[in-house]
């Protein structure tokens, strides 16, 4: 399409569903005002777009979208509150919002980033300092495959609304068209094994997923559906290589491989799921929420010493967490180490030497070791607090 057909006149009526380079509405989407000003003079400069919206991270952006109609999107990467990346899953997610172009702008280009480009479609990128020729080249870029996309994705769009629609047959006839529009993108062979996984053929799923992963390396969502086909079959070592290879590829998946050890957990794999575990939270950097959520999954499905581990690990970095030493306590309860117990509601009193559920839990523990005296002493001091504590009474009643 040549470039005078992009750009249009101005005033004149757009086809649906194209872009007019002139007059497009553009959301810049970076926390640096600064670096917003310099994009929209930049478009300026080029004659591209009419209006011009800004967000300063991705959750002001989600709300731009929400509240504006945007042509294309400027993001930066890194931002606080919610990432670029976090914003693109969403985007991607809403019916409204999944095909609007969006280009990224990040200061590195690295693997991570080509995986997230294979799973989240993201149009293209642009890499720090900008000039106004890389911005320009870009945009123009990205709007010709708009107005004028390859017919690999035209069929799969096809495909997408027919799955929708509940017509697997047409889905699948359109996929194969991609196929034969472009034989060398792993996408095509990617939503052929997701359509026939979702449909309960893993024989075929199986083939298709495994030559999108051959044909394309970084392709982590093929890997990701690998590792659940795996799952699903029982092929249990199967499908840890292939979900460790999606967490390996980015990091983001880190989230589902939480979800595959919680997964093995439940299936009666503590060892299995434990080193997922630790696989996940080490390449999510440590991250102490993501450990709590372990350790308290662990808790509640009986892997007591994984439970006891993690909590552990957040208390290395938040030591004064009674609420954790808590949960350690009550652990140690449940299994009958009332000496650990023990150990553990004593270290609770350092930090907090009037917590009452940590004394009352100290007396029964006490009792358990038959050290009453120690134990009616730790009743006394609850009671002393407040001396109308059933629980406190009723066990006083029991001692004495």
């Amino acid at each position: 399409m040549a470039r005078e057909l992009l750009q249009g006149e101005k005033g004149s009526v757009n086809v649906e569903g194209m872009i007019d380079i002139r007059e497009m509405t553009v959301g810049i989407v970076d926390d640096i005002e600064t670096m917003c000003k310099s994009i929209r003079g930049m478009l300026k400069v080029l004659g591209y777009g009419r209006t011009y919206l800004y967000a300063h991270n991705g959750s002001e952006a989600l709300k731009m979208l929400r509240d504006h109609s945007v042509d294309l999107l400027i993001m930066d990467w890194n931002m606080p509150v919610m990432s670029g990346l976090e914003a693109l899953y969403r985007i991607r997610e809403e019916e409204t919002t999944r095909d609007l172009p969006v280009i990224m702008v990040t200061a590195e280009a690295n693997r991570e980033m080509v995986a997230e480009a294979a799973e989240s479609d993201i149009d293209a990128y642009l890499l720090k300092p900008l000039t106004v020729k890389s911005l320009g080249d870009k945009i123009f870029s990205v709007v010709q495959k708009v107005n004028d996309p390859p017919l690999m994705f035209v069929h799969l769009k096809k495909a997408r609304a027919h799955k929708e629609e509940g017509n697997t047959s047409l889905a699948l006839t359109e996929i194969k068209a991609a196929l034969k529009a472009d034989p060398s993108s792993s996408k095509p062979l990617r939503e052929m094994g997701i359509l026939y996984f979702e449909t309960g053929n893993l024989e075929n799923a199986e083939k298709w997923l495994r030559k999108a992963s051959a044909m394309n390396k970084y392709d982590v969502v093929a890997c990701h559906y690998l590792g659940e086909l795996y799952l699903t079959t029982n092929h249990i070592d199967r499908a840890v290589k292939y979900f460790d290879k999606a967490m390996q590829i980015s990091p983001r998946h880190v989230g589902r491989g939480i979800h595959f050890g919680k997964t093995l957990l439940q299936k009666g794999l503590q060892t299995r799921a434990g080193k997922v575990f630790e696989k996940a939270i080490d390449l999510s950097r440590g991250n102490t929420a993501l450990m709590e959520e372990v350790a308290v999954f662990c808790m509640e499905n009986g892997a007591h010493a994984l439970a006891v581990h993690w909590f552990e690990s957040v208390l290395k970095k938040q030591p004064t967490r009674v609420d954790l030493l808590l949960h350690i306590g009550v652990i140690f309860e449940k299994t009958d180490d009332p000496m650990k117990a023990i150990d553990t509601f004593s270290r609770i009193l350092k930090t907090d030497p009037d917590h009452q559920e940590a004394l009352l839990h100290l007396a029964k523990n006490y009792v358990a070791v038959d050290q009453v005296l120690r134990a009616e002493k730790m009743v006394k001091r609850v009671l002393d607090l407040d001396a109308e504590n059933p629980d406190a009474r009723e066990l006083m009643r029991r001692l004495i």
